[in-house]
């Protein structure tokens, strides 16, 4: 009897350090920090501590077992003790550190003991690449109540079988409805059936609206999904809400102006803070413009969107003014968000009116503010189906299925961006965004000045013939006709 309890306790301890959950982040190496030693993390969960049981073993260009991870224990029945919440939840998170390898691709293996957990390829972005490959996503959860977000699940196992690869995964916010919801379980279905893509390719994330819990401090979120947050910007009253980092040519922005468009900064300190955040990095960035000249900022929360209904539709623009600004003095390139279900794609706009801005087929050009993009269709089963809303001025095309957006950087003046429809894999939307560089301007110039100048050298030499050849008929008429006079005399 004893040794029947004896195996029954070994098996339960043995199950509750199961990983769970796994997924990938990119590290600070790719922040201006340029930690070597963090490159890529790999996260997973489990019921237990579990301590000293897991490695990670790296074959990329050497090959490496690591045993070494940091392990923080999430307790949010102690966070929301007397509170009308009455959540009993707790959790162990284990955090593996990757170093940077010089190969583009590495295969990484992690085991419990000796008991395989996860293993794949996966493609390590290298801040000197000359392509960037990465997907905009949104306002998904994984419940499958009315299967809304189960066509984006399926069409990224899809792209795993086929090996397609990707630098990153960038969401953009409003995941499960919501992550503390049911006592957290519907956190932990989130981040056991995301693992599907998220254990593959590494995930960044905007927080959403709906990301914040019942204390609104995002404690589930922060915790399990490491965003690459400065903690000198946290204060007693102030979590920072902002981070950037590189992959090849492509300068990405991340900020969560939550309090702002829900009037929740009376004093403006957060605004000011995440302001002061943004011109540093823009500076930074613009200064590193030669070698990184693309600039996307990401967020949940749309400047434009086309929902009068929501106030975030009818006024963001007024409460994000101030960014708005930035972006175009610092010329960002383009903005996506969330929040509005559906795909929709604007015209650059600034401060709720057209700017200049070229265009040629679907290619943008000379634009004064950044182009603007919502990737609010992954799928959710909160609120009503995927639809089309009226139109606005500044409203070029909007989309009600299901679907993902695809950001490649081809080179240093051409950027692709298409909206891909999960259920067939059809590009929806497509469009490039080209830079012209003062040197093109004045490539081109000289172009059109020698052009002109020969169609003006034509004119000339056709005048200076046609005079030439009227001056001499009109001499052989003269001769003629004084010919004709002497004859009668």
């Amino acid at each position: 009897m004893f040794i029947i309890i004896f195996l029954f306790l070994i098996e339960s301890l043995q199950e509750y350090c199961e990983p769970y959950g796994v997924r990938l982040f990119l590290g600070h190496y790719y922040t201006n920090l340029k930690i070597d030693t963090d490159a890529l993390r790999v996260v997973f969960n489990t019921k237990n501590q579990c301590n000293n049981q897991f490695q990670v073993l790296i074959k990329g260009d050497q090959e490496f077992n690591i045993t070494t991870y940091k392990t923080k224990f999430l307790n949010m029945t102690d966070i929301y003790v007397g509170t009308k919440a009455n959540i009993e939840y707790e959790t162990y998170i284990h955090t593996f550190q990757i170093p940077i390898q010089q190969t583009s691709r590495i295969l990484y293996t992690l085991k419990n003991n000796d008991k395989l957990i996860k293993e794949a390829q996966v493609k390590l972005p290298q801040l000197q690449q000359d392509t960037t490959k990465v997907l905009f996503f949104g306002d998904m959860d994984s419940r499958w109540l009315f299967n809304r977000s189960k066509q984006t699940f399926d069409w990224f196992e899809e792209q795993i079988k086929q090996n397609i690869e990707f630098d990153s995964l960038l969401f953009t916010g409003d995941m499960a409805y919501d992550l503390e919801s049911d006592n957290c379980e519907r956190g932990e279905l989130w981040i056991s059936r995301i693992s599907l893509f998220t254990s593959q390719y590494p995930f960044m994330i905007s927080p959403g609206n709906h990301d914040g819990g019942f204390d609104y401090k995002y404690t589930f979120l922060r915790e399990h999904f490491q965003m690459l947050y400065l903690t000198e910007y946290d204060t007693s009253n102030y979590q920072n809400d902002f981070y950037s980092f590189n992959i090849g040519l492509v300068h990405f922005i991340q900020f969560d102006p939550v309090m702002i468009v829900y009037n929740a900064d009376p004093n403006k300190y957060v605004q000011e803070r995440l302001l002061s955040q943004f011109r540093n990095d823009l500076i930074k960035a613009v200064s590193n413009r030669e070698e990184v000249p693309w600039i996307v900022v990401f967020t949940h929360y749309p400047i434009y969107c086309n929902y009068m209904d929501d106030d975030q539709c009818v006024n963001n623009f007024k409460y994000l003014a101030e960014f708005e600004k930035l972006f175009q003095e610092f010329h960002v390139d383009l903005y996506v968000s969330g929040h509005q279900h559906n795909y929709q794609r604007n015209q650059p706009y600034y401060q709720n009116h057209s700017v200049s801005y070229q265009m040629d087929g679907n290619i943008y050009y000379n634009y004064e503010s950044p182009i603007t993009i919502i990737e609010g269709a992954g799928g959710a089963d909160y609120g009503p189906e995927i639809m089309i809303y009226d139109d606005q001025p500044y409203t070029v095309k909007q989309l009600a299925q299901n679907g993902v957006g695809l950001l490649q950087v081809m080179n240093k003046t051409h950027l692709q961006f298409q909206h891909i429809r999960v259920s067939t894999n059809q590009v929806m939307d497509e469009i490039w965004i080209m830079k012209i560089y003062d040197n093109d301007k004045e490539n081109d110039n000289s172009f059109k000045y020698w052009i002109s100048a020969l169609i003006i050298c034509a004119i000339v030499i056709v005048l200076a013939l046609f005079i030439f050849i009227f001056v001499k008929y009109k001499g052989r008429k003269s001769k003629t006709y004084q010919k004709a006079l002497d004859n009668l005399v």
